[in-house]
């Protein structure tokens, strides 16, 4: 997949093929979060992997402790995309 994500789920299903993991998407049902109705946790969380946390399409956070150790914020999910498939081929880029 060379193409930018077209939705939150698309882009957390990618993640979670290349990391090898189960993600369960939960979307969020009600108007936008508040004081009284908080976030559910679980979009972005990889249990044993670490998370990927999607802010925007212009804002992608990682922070994985498998296959290594890597924490790094991306511009765009394509770049987090490309990042996370370097890191699970072994070929981390980073010197």
């Amino acid at each position: 997949m060379n193409a930018e994500p077209t939705s939150k789920e698309e882009f957390y299903r990618e993640c979670a093929a290349l990391l090898g993991a189960r993600h369960d998407f939960r979307p969020w049902r009600q108007g936008s979060p508040n004081r009284w109705n908080n976030r559910r946790p679980g979009n972005g969380r990889f249990p044993g992997f670490g998370m990927v946390r999607y802010h925007s399409p212009s804002l992608v956070q990682v922070a994985l402790r498998r296959p290594v150790a890597f924490r790094a914020t991306f511009a765009s999910t394509a770049d987090a995309i490309t990042a996370l498939r370097q890191l699970c081929r072994g070929e981390s880029g980073r010197g």
